[in-house]
């Protein structure tokens, strides 16, 4: 073996420096596309709560895609009552404009700030993992992910665990949570968010630098719900500095109508944000997904585009009833009544990777609920810029 000078190592030390900086950077890039319509391409059915290492698959309330390593993560709305909480990684291959497969790969259960899983529901009344939405951050190789907590007041149960957007490693390791901004702490009055009705969405933004988060549903200050023949629901979209994660805006969000008249007035009746997907560094996709008791073999869901430029900051706001807001505006990009087919609960949505054309893919898929009548639907579409 031939001797290696002292000249040649360092050369080689620096090309290495370069190469890791390099990449580095370009995975720090976000990437960021322009969208004028979406085209729907297939529609992938999975086996309906199958098992992936002793945790039942389903639940799938968010998704996202890395494309460094062609992987999807999928986080479970189970709130540690079948299978701790949890965030899957997944293969999705996509053929000749088609899903071919969904292939469940690996499984990482998240973390308390003190190391352990999260207990079973209700076994510790204080905690509840509750996942709505997960995004990968490839510059820090970790997850931001949304809890919407708890709150019940009735029948002599009290339980409130206040919502959370926290910061894990891609193995589920608490890093740090972004604090919450006042008027959004669960409180026992009608005051601050409604259950249920918190961070469904989440996404990064200006290349991993900004945090969009969505409220599905109006705080108690913000006015009522939306509604059958009532359109004037606002719920709000915040904006949060990533490095600091002080919060820095928020806008108001008009929501539509409920779209049919429930048989019976209930809890689930709801029209609201179910995830939101950062198009560019100002604008926004926001999936408004509505349900009404006595169609419940029907979800139906609306992607609107939203831009954020010139848009009113009403981060000092502290109730619209008082204080009515300037919405934002938004322009409806695809109706799914529209396909004229079954359509479940979607809850997550991603960019994934270019079709065959250099088209930008975007993929959605559904929180079966754990339930035996519904289905777990992954649906794909094609970004026409």
């Amino acid at each position: 073996m031939k001797p290696v000078s002292h000249l040649l190592i360092i050369h080689a030390f620096f090309a290495v420096m370069l190469s890791s900086c390099s990449a580095t950077r370009q995975a720090a890039k976000q990437k960021e596309t322009s969208i004028s319509s979406v085209k729907f391409l297939d529609e992938y059915v999975m086996p309906l709560n199958h098992t992936f290492q002793n945790t039942v698959v389903g639940g799938l309330s968010g998704i996202d895609y890395d494309e460094a390593s062609n992987q999807y993560y999928l986080i479970s709305d189970d709130p540690s009552q079948l299978s701790p909480a949890r965030i899957y990684t997944a293969q999705i291959t996509i053929k000749d404009n088609k899903i071919d497969t969904v292939q469940v790969t690996g499984v990482n259960f998240i973390q308390q700030q003190n190391g352990k899983q999260y207990p079973q529901y209700r076994s510790d009344k204080t905690l509840k993992a509750d996942g709505e939405s997960v995004r990968y951050n490839p510059k820090s190789k970790s997850f931001i992910w949304s809890n919407e907590g708890e709150r019940v007041l009735k029948n002599g149960d009290t339980i409130t665990v206040q919502p959370a957007l926290t910061f894990i490693t891609k193995e589920g390791r608490y890093l740090d949570t972004i604090p919450l901004p006042a008027g959004f702490h669960f409180t026992k009055g009608e005051n601050g968010p409604r259950k249920n009705a918190l961070f469904e969405g989440v996404t990064y933004a200006d290349h991993y630098k900004t945090i969009y988060a969505s409220l599905e549903e109006p705080l108690y200050q913000d006015g009522p719900q939306a509604a059958f023949e009532f359109d004037k629901a606002l719920t709000r979209i915040l904006k949060f500095d990533a490095i600091t994660k002080q919060n820095t805006a928020q806008y108001a969000y008009n929501l539509g109508a409920m779209p049919v008249k429930p048989t019976v007035e209930n809890d689930w009746n709801v029209n609201g944000i179910s995830e939101i997907l950062a198009v560019n560094d100002h604008t926004l996709l926001v999936m408004e997904r509505a349900w009404a008791k006595g169609h419940d073999d029907h979800t139906f869901i609306k992607l609107f585009l939203v831009d954020l430029n010139g848009a009113e900051n009403e981060i000092d706001n502290t109730g619209f009833i008082q204080n009515p807001p300037k919405p934002l505006k938004k322009k409806l990009l695809f109706d799914f009544d529209s396909l004229n087919r079954h359509i479940d609960n979607f809850e997550g949505i991603t960019f994934g990777p270019k079709l065959s054309n250099g088209n930008q893919s975007l993929i959605f898929c559904v929180d079966n609920n754990f339930s035996k009548s519904q289905t777990q639907q992954f649906f794909l579409f094609e970004v026409i810029p």
